[in-house]
């Protein structure tokens, strides 16, 4: 951004029931030229708009214009002081009255939003009814201080769920056909017929079972009636596009023969090595918003009995894993090539704490060791294999930078393309927001209301 945020860059009202909180905030001329220039949000969804006026520095919330934080910006022998802040306390306007809460909020913005750093990396002291000390570890928490309203997480929802879906539909008339042939006569829009002859916007398993779970996520983590819906969409065509199933893999299948036939659920999904299919990668989005506040070990053990209603091998669950964790950080607000970056720290000594093996890790180094956006075109797969559909839909999502591009990627790869494509827009959904999705592929979209509703109803239970 290269002009300054200023009262006039949004419509803002000022706070009218300001509360002092003391505080310590020790800043150097570079970040200062950095607050200074103040933050415009893009889109609502980025939920804060900040500007620096007359040495005071404005946060306020940009769905509403409100003023939530002031603080005055001090200069003392060439660095520059906050030594408190006020905070609005009008319980119409903004519900928190914890003081504490406020001081980490107010800090991860400044950290975040304005200058782009850890939390941990500011040289700050609380002070409340004593001086508590220099705030660290706060990185651990990231945005859950941030909690959006309902009607945010509703709006981030529907970005996982139109963005699966669209890239879902936009592959189906194109599946089976190969890399070669979509080189010679690529897909540059959204169509329909083609390999199942059916229209526009119609999208299949991928979608469906991802609904299904959502669907179940809605009453709380339960395998058992996940495993239930799934079946209901098998054999009752529930949560189908047009009302018949068109297309199921073979693992997905004998899982669901068999919960039908009475085996429990998590034992359901076949473990050998050969059922290293991307059944449980496709479908798998909706437990982010279930599992992202609980510790890593809890996400992973929740991530891993899901995925094994269908796919229980452990090459499997890590790749679930790993899309899950990347979506995670979206969600917090970070960049595809932080998060990136973050994963290849974190996960393989993850993995490695768990008990994973160093063979097994070895089978995701290109995700987890090399730089997966250097590879040519020549050396990305899209079958069905789960590990190509993960580094095809991280290699789509990092060399490229909207939605649309993406998604559009996935599908020219060829073969396994609803899949890839509904994988790649699962993510590009979620870090370019729903708005971003082209508009007429979503007029087209099955069901689309439907779609709209499940999110809703979904915001409302997590």
């Amino acid at each position: 951004m290269t002009q300054p945020a200023t009262k006039d860059s949004w419509n803002i009202t000022y706070m009218d029931s300001p509360n002092k909180i003391a505080f310590f905030l020790l800043i150097n001329d570079q970040e200062f030229q950095r607050i200074k220039l103040g933050y415009i949000p893009v889109q609502m969804e980025e939920k804060w708009f900040a500007f620096f006026e007359d040495g005071c520095l404005h946060f306020h919330r940009s769905w509403t214009g409100i003023e939530i934080y002031k603080a005055e910006i001090v200069a003392i022998d060439g660095s520059y002081v906050i030594n408190s802040f006020w905070v609005e306390r009008n319980s119409e306007k903004y519900v928190n009255t914890n003081d504490e809460s406020d001081i980490e909020t107010f800090c991860f913005l400044i950290a975040r939003l304005l200058l782009q750093t850890d939390i941990s990396k500011l040289k700050t002291k609380k002070v409340l009814k004593e001086e508590i000390g220099i705030v660290d570890a706060w990185s651990q928490y990231g945005n859950l201080i941030l909690k959006a309203p309902q009607s945010q997480i509703s709006k981030i929802i529907k970005s996982a769920l139109y963005g699966v879906a669209v890239g879902d539909a936009l592959g189906v008339p194109h599946e089976f056909s190969s890399a070669k042939d979509l080189r010679k006569n690529p897909v540059t829009n959204m169509m329909g017929y083609g390999t199942y002859g059916l229209p526009p916007g119609t999208w299949s398993d991928d979608s469906s079972l991802t609904f299904c779970l959502a669907e179940s996520l809605c009453s709380g983590f339960n395998t058992d009636h996940m495993g239930e819906l799934f079946v209901r969409w098998y054999y009752q065509d529930y949560w189908t596009a047009s009302g018949e199933v068109f297309d199921i893999g073979i693992g997905t299948r004998n899982a669901l023969i068999k919960i039908k036939n009475g085996t429990i659920a998590e034992l359901a999904g076949g473990n050998d090595e050969k059922d290293n299919g991307n059944g449980s990668l496709m479908r798998i989005l909706p437990l982010v918003f279930a599992i992202k506040d609980l510790p890593i070990e809890e996400r992973f053990e929740r991530t891993r009995r899901a995925s094994s209603i269908t796919h229980g091998h452990m090459r499997a669950v890590m790749a679930c894993f790993y899309y899950l964790e990347f979506a995670k950080q979206l969600i917090e607000g970070k960049s595809k090539f932080e998060i990136y970056n973050n994963l290849q720290l974190s996960i393989p000594s993850f993995f490695e704490k768990i008990g994973i093996s160093g063979s097994e890790i070895a089978y995701y180094i290109r995700l987890l060791k090399a730089n997966i956006t250097d590879l040519p075109l020549s050396e990305i797969r899209s079958g069905g294999y789960v590990i190509e559909t993960i580094e095809a839909s991280v290699w789509c999502l990092l060399t490229t930078d909207n939605y649309k591009d993406a998604v559009l990627k996935a599908v020219n790869l060829g073969h396994d393309t609803d899949t890839t494509a509904a994988v790649t827009g699962g993510l590009a959904g979620l870090l370019y927001g729903y708005e971003r999705i082209p508009k007429e592929w979503l007029e087209k979209l099955a069901r689309v209301g439907d779609i709209k509703s499940l999110a809703e109803r979904f915001a409302s239970k997590i």
